[in-house]
């Protein structure tokens, strides 16, 4: 909906951008009136006072083009243009960060999912030793004790998978809910994630992409606007005090229906529609100069107003800027954090699974109690499931690192 209202505002300021191109244009106006007269009033064919009644008929047409003073209608429009410009890079802006959104949104659902699976694993794992100690407990090489425990640990381990169930359907919702669509359409996020494409350290400067993202980033572009469009609001308030001079046309003419003529005969004839047209028209031309002496010094505060939107809109340009910098930097640290920690949590994962494998060969064997194989098995799950976080966190990063980079692809 957000985007749809940024969408308006831009098609509503390009309106007002195209309409101020055809400012410079001479203006056209053609009026025309009728009425009917009663009583002592002025005849407008013979500017006489009749007391009489009659109908009278007016047409006039007049024009004016600006000779000189046309700085404040170019200012205007290379304003307009301007916040034309901001209202799209607001629009574009807003795609992106609804981007960002639904790509945050989907790795979660992307996680939950994968949650789900380790869960599976989990019970898979808990299922087999549960039906393992009861063989040994059978073959007296186990006591009810771990049988319980193994029981204990298989329901605690269906409680975590129905958890994670409503984890993952709330995901889900989280994500159709960005995208504005029915909750109850079905929607499967399906894992596309290549490890091998992670971006390593090296490709990481983050000087380097803050100096790039300032041509790319929209929100940059659009302060940028705004400290031009300050810069043409002082300029056209300057052109205001300008004099302007202006070529001025009209044309008209009139019928009256008391409008007569004398004939030879000495009898009177209603003059024709077209003779009075003809007889009644006019022409003038002239030139209008507007010079600005004195207004209550509205321009001097008019002025200094507009440069103090430039200072702030500098200042709001500087401000976005340095945040800009420090979000660069912020999630190109985060990031290399996060590989890092990734890569370590990967290399406890295999050894962890090895170091299950073993507790549980030596469980089998009874070298070692069921208490201390739960613990390794406990802790391959652990490492297991903040190998997964880390992995879709990584993915985070990375987009947001390759957003600032301008090569943001979902």
């Amino acid at each position: 909906m957000s985007i749809k209202q940024d969408e308006l505002d831009a098609r509503a300021a390009k309106m007002i951008y195209q309409s101020s191109k055809y400012s410079h244009i001479p203006s056209l106006n053609l009026s025309s009136n009728y009425g009917t007269s009663f009583g002592r009033s002025i005849n407008p064919t013979t500017n006489q006072f009749e007391n009489t009644k009659f109908s009278s008929l007016g047409l006039s047409a007049g024009s004016s083009v600006l000779l000189f003073g046309w700085f404040q209608k170019r200012y205007a429009i290379q304003s307009n243009e301007l916040k034309y410009k901001i209202a799209q890079e607001s629009m574009e802006q807003l795609k992106n960060d609804l981007l960002l959104n639904v790509a945050t949104a989907y790795l979660r659902a992307l996680l939950a999912k994968e949650q789900i699976t380790n869960v599976l694993y989990q019970i898979e794992i808990s299922t087999d030793n549960q039906t393992r100690i009861e063989k040994l407990t059978t073959a007296g090489r186990s006591n009810i004790l771990e049988l319980s425990q193994a029981k204990t640990q298989f329901y605690n381990d269906k409680g975590i998978y129905l958890e994670a169930l409503l984890n993952y359907e709330q995901s889900l919702i989280d994500l159709k809910v960005i995208l504005n669509i029915d909750l109850q359409q079905k929607i499967v996020p399906v894992p596309n994630l290549n490890e091998s494409v992670f971006l390593s350290v090296e490709e990481i400067d983050p000087e380097a992409i803050y100096n790039s993202a300032l041509t790319y980033i929209h929100s940059i572009k659009s302060s940028t606007y705004n400290v031009q469009v300050a810069e043409k609001d002082i300029q056209l308030t300057k052109a205001k005090e300008l004099p302007q001079l202006s070529l001025n046309f009209s044309s008209g003419t009139n019928y009256s229906s008391s409008y007569y003529e004398v004939l030879p005969s000495g009898d009177r004839q209603l003059i024709s529609f077209g003779k009075q047209f003809n007889n009644n028209l006019s022409h003038f031309v002239g030139l209008g100069l507007n010079i600005p002496i004195f207004n209550n010094f509205s321009s001097r505060d008019a002025i200094r107003s507009a440069k103090i939107g430039l200072e702030k809109a500098r200042i709001t340009d500087e401000e976005n800027r340095q945040k800009l910098k420090q979000e660069i930097y912020k999630s190109c640290i985060e990031y290399k954090r996060t590989l890092q920690q990734y890569n370590s949590s990967l290399s406890a994962l295999e050894n962890a699974g090895i170091a299950l494998k073993a507790a549980t060969i030596r469980q089998e064997k009874g070298f070692i109690s069921y208490f201390e194989y739960l613990t390794e098995k406990n802790n391959f799950l652990k490492i297991q499931n903040e190998t997964t976080a880390l992995k879709y966190e990584l993915q985070f990063k990375k987009i947001t690192v390759e957003y600032f980079q301008g090569k943001f692809v979902i």
